[in-house]
């Protein structure tokens, strides 16, 4: 197989292996904050907007095989406002992309690394992030297949590990305190996480066989959604909502609590491992789609000389001053959740997916002379 090629199969570890680390990491504190114990549900409805998302984009994709979404928006839309629209979004991914380098350093140095300067660490990941991203999207998808398993492992592993100190009591009353307006709000903050999936839109062109591929996108963001239910359902057994809830990091406090016959504990390494390898994904493929795509919207021949200019502006733009609040709290309330979630997520693609289907139908009824 290509280094430019994809079979579906790396389309399902490619969702799994960039939504399911930081999905987990970010969003359990936030709908617990607002649902509390029943922000398991929250997570669910989550989970359904993430797969309708991926089906909404696949769809749209599938109905111009071989063509990126910067591509398609041109038939769609006209040269100028399909190339504005697609601008818009490669923009939304360089500025997704500077903050999840800057939250990645933000959680070293505050977990294991805390008086080592942010650029020390961003600027090895970004470079070590840059090499296979040089070398193609095939290359990052083979590495997704060998860290997606890895990543399940470790994190259901400490879940099953800590389950003698898990109390039932904690999770009740269900569907008591909160009515659905409170269950939707909660689902915010993982459903803009899981709507990363709109990549897709770039990467099912690279697709060699392309059936089914809907359904191993759908499948992976569907995992990665069921498996932070999992760790929001733990979580408020061990700690209750109010613990899971003022703690930015639940899964690491899951971790922390693992102690078993006083042999088997202290593993904090495993959520770094395991965020570093979700981490290095994420930032590759955030990389080669906001790249590629610059590349295809600008007419540049080689998208390699892009990379290395987009990887040097994210670098840049990581050393404007923000805190852990500004980055982890304020940017996903503020700008992702109002912003980028509703307009680029759900609105484009669904009214994207319209168009296509208007002209699909058009060409249909277009007799032929």
């Amino acid at each position: 197989m290509s280094d430019m090629e994809l079979s579906n199969r790396q389309i399902f570890w490619m969702m799994v292996s960039m939504q399911i680390i930081m999905t987990i990491l970010l969003t359990i504190a936030p709908a617990a904050q607002i649902a509390k114990q029943d922000a398991w549900i929250s997570i669910i409805i989550a989970t359904l907007a993430g797969m309708f998302i991926a089906y909404i984009c696949g769809k749209l994709s599938m109905l111009f095989p071989g063509l990126t979404v910067v591509e398609f928006n041109r038939l769609l839309l006209g040269k100028w406002l399909g190339g504005l629209i697609s601008a818009l979004f490669i923009l939304v991914w360089l500025v997704i992309l500077t903050v999840i380098l800057r939250q990645f350093s933000l959680f070293i140095t505050g977990t294991i690394m805390p008086k080592t300067p942010l650029y020390v660490i961003q600027i090895p990941m970004l470079l070590v992030v840059l090499y296979p991203t040089l070398h193609g999207v095939g290359v990052l998808a083979r590495i997704c297949e060998i860290t997606g398993p890895i990543i399940l492992l470790c994190v259901l592993g400490p879940m099953f590990l800590g389950i003698n100190q898990m109390n039932w009591d904690r999770l009740l009353p269900i569907y008591s305190d909160n009515d659905m307006m409170i269950l939707m709000k909660g689902a915010l903050p993982t459903a803009a996480f899981l709507g990363d999936c709109i990549m897709i839109m770039m990467l099912i062109a690279f697709v060699s066989k392309r059936k089914n591929t809907i359904r191993y996108a759908i499948s992976g963001v569907m995992l990665s959604g069921l498996l932070t239910v999992l760790s929001m359902i733990v979580s408020i057994l061990m700690f209750g909502p109010y613990v899971a809830a003022g703690y930015p990091y639940p899964m690491l406090m899951i971790v922390r609590s693992i102690s078993i016959g006083g042999i088997i504990e202290n593993l904090d390494a495993i959520v770094v491992t395991i965020w570093i390898m979700s981490i290095f994904t994420k930032l590759g493929l955030y990389l080669f789609v906001a790249s590629y795509g610059t590349t295809q919207l600008l007419g540049i021949s080689n998208w390699k000389i892009v990379t290395w200019i987009t990887a040097l502006v994210v670098m840049l733009l990581t050393f404007i001053p923000v805190n852990y609040e500004e980055i982890t709290i304020i940017f996903p309330l503020k700008i992702a959740v109002p912003y980028i979630f509703p307009i680029f997520m759900v609105v484009l693609p669904v009214l994207l997916l319209m168009l296509a289907l208007l002209r699909h139908r058009k060409l249909k009824l277009t007799p032929r002379g």
